[in-house]
């Protein structure tokens, strides 16, 4: 039986609603989420400008940062401390489930049409070493070096002491349908 991409959003969606039912989540320690463009002293603020210190080192351009993505991005860190790292997945204490989700929420929302992500999981509250992470996973480091426009970055600290931090790459947004027909080389 065939189920249709809408229907499995539906029920990805559905599981993530009952899930934040449960009544016995841990405390999320949050790190302040920055909306401006100004100097932001928070972690995920630090972290946002070690990036995009690694990205001029490498020649690119330095991000914008975007309140939207920032929020995603804060979501999913909160969702990754709730859930204590059991995802059945190699026994990783991060992961990047959801992130169909937070993609098609950037569209909708935002109207950015491609975006990248990266997550990390640190006993350190280092900047520096949170992107060094990055820096050393060839797939991280792709995101971090790629043409993108905007980023949203959240940290959030586990009950046992630990930072995960995401961040999301996205693509300048758009409100053209042209530029939909370009990037996927299709006739509509």
């Amino acid at each position: 039986m065939k189920t249709s991409p809408y229907a499995t959003l539906f029920a990805v969606a559905l599981a993530g609603a009952l899930a934040s039912c449960s009544s016995s989540s841990p405390t999320v320690s949050r790190m302040p989420v920055s909306s401006s463009f100004g100097s932001d002293a928070t972690l995920s603020g630090k972290v946002f400008n070690e990036v995009n210190s690694y990205r001029v080192s490498k020649g690119k351009a330095a991000l914008q940062r975007h309140p939207g993505l920032d929020r995603l991005a804060q979501q999913h860190c909160d969702y990754l401390v709730k859930t204590g790292g059991n995802y059945g997945i190699y026994g990783k204490s991060v992961s990047h489930i959801g992130f169909s989700g937070r993609a098609l929420s950037a569209r909708q929302s935002y109207k950015i049409t491609s975006l990248g992500e990266n997550v990390v999981s640190s006993t350190s509250r280092s900047p520096k070493h949170l992107v060094n992470l990055w820096a050393g996973s060839k797939t991280h480091e792709h995101n971090m070096s790629t043409d993108w426009a905007c980023t949203g970055v959240a940290t959030a600290v586990t009950p046992d002491g630990k930072v995960i931090s995401t961040q999301i790459f996205g693509t300048a947004p758009s409100s053209s349908h042209l530029s939909l027909k370009k990037r996927f080389n299709r006739d509509w």
